[in-house]
This record gives C-alpha cells, sequence and structure tokens, in this order.
C-alpha cells in the first residue's frame, strides 16, 4: 500500500516539473506594426521570454515560488503579438 502512494505521488510530482508552452493561434498571431504573420518566431519569442524571467527574478523570489513564470510567460507573449489562447 505505501509502494502504490509512494508512486502516485511520485508521479503528481513529476508531470507537474514540466514547462509552460502557450498556446498560440498562427493565424491570428500578427505584427502590431506591418501586420505580417509571426507565428514562424514563436519558438524563438517562447525562449526570449523564459530568458528575460530567469535573468531578472531574484533567486530568492524563485525558491518561495512568489514569481509566477506561466503569468510572466504569457503576458511577454502577448506582448511580442501573438494570440494566447491558453
Amino acid at each position: 500500500m505505501k509502494k502504490i502512494i509512494f508512486i502516485i505521488l511520485t508521479s503528481i510530482l513529476l508531470t507537474n516539473c514540466g514547462k509552460y508552452r502557450p498556446l498560440v493561434n498562427p493565424e491570428t498571431s500578427k505584427d502590431k506594426h506591418s501586420g505580417e504573420n509571426i507565428a514562424g518566431g514563436y519558438w524563438k519569442d517562447l525562449h526570449a521570454c523564459r530568458y528575460i524571467h530567469k535573468q531578472n527574478t531574484n533567486k530568492l523570489m524563485v525558491a518561495l515560488k512568489i514569481s509566477d513564470e506561466y503569468d510572466f510567460v504569457k503576458h511577454c507573449m502577448k506582448e511580442y503579438g501573438y494570440s494566447v489562447l491558453r
């Protein structure tokens, strides 16, 4: 019984270790100024947002889970011009 509980708790913890990847709508993701489709640079922009969050977040805030990468990346991607669905 203890083994089953341990396996369940471990699997729950491991599933929460994944990185957030926002779901974007490529058809409505347009550059604010030129109107061009920007969905081709999705991965570059996503990694840029993660890098900005990592470089500008205090390690204490990360350890205490005060800084939320999910909200930051979502807002950052919207600022790049992506239509974020979730």
